[in-house]
């Protein structure tokens, strides 16, 4: 079995991490494999909305596999496997595993249903809507092992969170439970750990009925005016709305609406 599983079911593509045996640790397959999923949720046009999940009722994600990659990374080991070179080869993959280097502008739901630890918890910053388990919780315990969480979190948290909540985390290392993950805005809903998956895909079944051309200019532009000033913020915004208002989607939206039948979009 892979360490991370892609399949396709229509317009969704769940994305599994795959080693419930491992704490569902990031190893060098898992990385490499992630870089793919994403890879492919970016380019097929049919996936119009994803979900990363994982195996287990335990762990989400408890981060990279310490005795593995973090060698690796820091010269103490030496590549042993092609998948351990293959990692190697692309100093960008950690970053493009967590969506850094190359954002995926479709909508990324996490069903979150166990510990989500260091670059599990990092991962999760980069999806749009968070579903946790009841069992769920999280934290950046990195400090506490003399590094830093540097997949994301020391720049995303400080702006996905109030800062004093955001700094709480990052300094002091200390999980918390899912529902005070989502008191403050970590997750966006908990869910009993039995309906995760079932909550997570029904979510997604919703998006997938929606304009996929729009769904992406939303997030594009939530994404790329963040740190804009309102001026640039809302130049990005007009531009994207036009662009939109263009697409053959917005007329069947609309001609949809005044038939009162479902629209039928194709992304045009």
């Amino acid at each position: 079995m892979a360490a991370v599983e892609f399949k396709k079911e229509g317009h969704i593509a769940w994305i599994t991490i795959n080693r419930p045996e491992a704490k569902n640790t990031l190893d060098a397959e898992a990385f490499v494999n992630l870089k793919e999923a994403w890879d492919q949720v970016r380019e097929d046009d049919e996936i119009r909305v994803a979900i990363l999940t994982a195996e287990g009722q335990e762990d989400f994600c408890c981060g990279g596999d310490l005795s593995g990659v973090i060698p690796l990374w820091m010269g103490t080991k030496q590549p042993e496997t092609d998948i351990e070179q293959k990692l190697l080869a692309d100093p960008q993959t950690v970053d493009k595993v967590m969506l850094k280097a190359e954002p995926v502008y479709k909508p990324i739901i996490a069903a979150i249903n166990g510990r989500a630890l260091g670059g599990g918890c990092e991962i999760l910053q980069a999806t749009d809507i968070r579903i946790a388990a009841d069992t769920a919780t999280f934290g950046l315990p990195e400090p506490k092992r003399g590094i830093v969480p540097g997949g994301g979190s020391m720049v995303r948290l400080v702006r996905q969170l109030p800062y004093a909540h955001a700094m709480k985390l990052l300094l002091t290392g200390e999980p918390i439970n899912a529902d005070t993950a989502q008191q403050i805005g970590l997750v966006s809903e908990v869910c009993p750990a039995a309906d995760l998956q079932d909550r997570a895909k029904a979510l997604a079944e919703q998006l997938a009925q929606n304009a996929p051309l729009a769904l992406q200019a939303i997030k594009r532009t939530a994404l790329e005016s963040y740190t804009d000033d309102w001026n640039a913020a809302f130049e990005k915004e007009t531009h994207e709305s036009a662009m939109i208002m263009m697409s053959k989607d917005a007329r069947e939206g609309t001609k949809a609406f005044k038939e009162k039948r479902q629209p039928e979009f194709t992304a045009a």
